[in-house]
């Protein structure tokens, strides 16, 4: 088995510098879902993929992709079966194996769906099958037209249909499976259409019926055969994905509180007996353990999160790792690869930036830690600040085991806090503070009684 996907196009109606299908849905490229249900469906011994439009770049976005091998059309207006030739190496390969062909732009098609397709294709010895929908209201698509034996005999487009056939509700998907070898004798035998002058794979479906090869349909839900032409349907594409992500989830045994004000991205994982709660975003490559709970409106991106963990509302974690029991926020920080410990707390208005957090230690209000390690069972009082930085260069600090920093202290980089050591509330520090020891620095207070300036002077003191 083979696949080929369609993406050369220009998307003219799509209005972007990119290529249109490379824009992201749920975080992954339009052109990457019909590859997945490609790979997933039919395990394909190679996937050519057919570029065109702004080709180095759609290179540059698929290029890791397993199995792939690109193809170039040189003229984007070549038509379809143009496009398909362009794989002809590929083919040639497999002349004894079957392809399935599908566009980069219709990414909603599933893995199940191609290997229900493939299975009929197999049960039933045909050379070609094509993934229809029955519709209503046809108008704008090529129509299944058969013979006196139900055969299909060709793809009609509605401009070139007759009354009659414009009545037929069986509509072309865009998705093909073939024979290759009766596939590329028939491609060489398309003319280009008198209308356009493009080389149309809608009449490999004719030429097959003219020598005798067996093609029929499979009809599947309109959903699945959606094409993306312009932002609306690409709005709309990416709602029925995200549904299905979250439905996933939810069989999975993950609540979703409202899903219908969640964003959840394709590669996220989350683990059984996961709560999310509404307004919640989950992006890139983050992962969910077991039992674990995300407040409202919090964000987390490229971040691993242990089983039983807390994010409390409105968060936000970035590239970063918070593991078993932690708890963080309400309205925290993390981010530049930091590590939150075992059961460490991370609470309201605390940012963490590149730096790691110890087992139990507990940093809960108002604090800055950034370029710095931390060990277990640590307090950070309210309003700390870890000084990293100092104009030029970004400096880090070392704070051991069981330290006590009390509120509104400073700690000016590079320094390093011994175990069981004790900062007074308030405290600049500007030196390394030994094992065990009490480091207090506070300007002296002076009290001047009666020495208020505001005090006798008309108007200053009457709000």
């Amino acid at each position: 088995m083979l696949g080929i996907i369609l993406a050369a196009g220009r998307g003219s109606r799509f209005k972007s510098a990119l290529p249109k299908v490379i824009h992201p849905l749920l975080g992954k490229p339009m052109v990457y879902f019909p590859y997945e249900a490609l790979v997933k469906g039919l395990n394909p011994e190679r996937v050519g993929i057919i570029i065109g439009h702004r080709k180095e770049v759609v290179r540059e976005v698929l290029k890791n992709l397993p199995k792939v091998e690109f193809f170039e059309q040189e003229n984007p207006k070549g038509g379809t079966a143009d496009a398909v030739l362009k794989a002809k190496p590929l083919l040639e390969r497999y002349r004894d194996d079957y392809v399935a062909i599908l566009n980069g732009d219709t990414p909603l098609i599933t893995a199940e769906t191609l290997r229900a397709g493939f299975e009929k294709v197999k049960a039933e010895s045909l050379d070609g099958l094509i993934f229809t929908a029955e519709l209503e209201n046809p108008k704008g698509y090529g129509r299944i037209v058969r013979d006196e034996k139900g055969r299909v005999r060709a793809i009609v487009e509605e401009k070139d249909a007759t009354p009659e056939e414009r009545k037929i509700k069986e509509v072309n998907g865009g998705v093909y499976i073939f024979k290759v070898q009766p596939l590329l004798e028939a491609l060489e035998e398309v003319k280009p259409s008198e209308r356009t002058g493009e080389l149309y794979l809608t009449e490999v479906v004719r030429i097959f019926h003219q020598r005798g090869y067996r093609v029929d349909t499979l009809k599947v839900q309109r959903e699945e055969l959606l094409g993306v032409n312009d932002r609306v349907q690409f709005a709309e594409v990416e709602k029925i994905l995200l549904r299905r992500k979250i439905e996933e989830l939810q069989r999975s045994g993950v609540t979703v509180r409202l899903p219908e004000t969640v964003y959840i991205e394709w590669d996220v994982r989350v683990g059984e007996d996961t709560e999310i709660e509404p307004s919640v975003s989950l992006k890139g490559n983050t992962e969910i353990g077991k039992n674990s709970f995300i407040g409202k409106g919090s964000i987390l991106e490229d971040t691993r999160v242990g089983e039983g963990v807390k994010v409390l509302p409105y968060s936000y974690i970035s590239d970063s790792e918070i593991q078993s029991g932690a708890v963080v926020g309400p309205y925290a920080r993390i981010r530049n690869g930091s590590v939150i410990g075992e059961r460490a707390e991370i609470g309201n208005f605390v940012e963490v930036k590149k730096s790691s957090v110890g087992r139990e230690t507990k940093a809960k209000h108002l604090t800055y830690i950034g370029d710095a390690t931390i060990g277990e069972k640590t307090n950070i009082g309210a309003g700390t600040v870890f000084a990293n930085y100092d104009g030029v260069n970004k400096y880090q600090t070392y704070v051991g085991n069981n330290v006590f920093i009390g509120s509104n202290s400073l700690i000016i980089a590079p320094r390093k806090l011994g175990d069981w050591s004790f900062i007074a509330g308030g405290s600049v520090v500007n030196k390394d503070i030994p094992e065990g020891a009490l480091a207090i620095s506070r300007a002296k207070l002076k009290i001047l009684e009666g020495k208020n300036p505001l005090l006798g002077r008309e108007g200053k003191n009457e709000k």
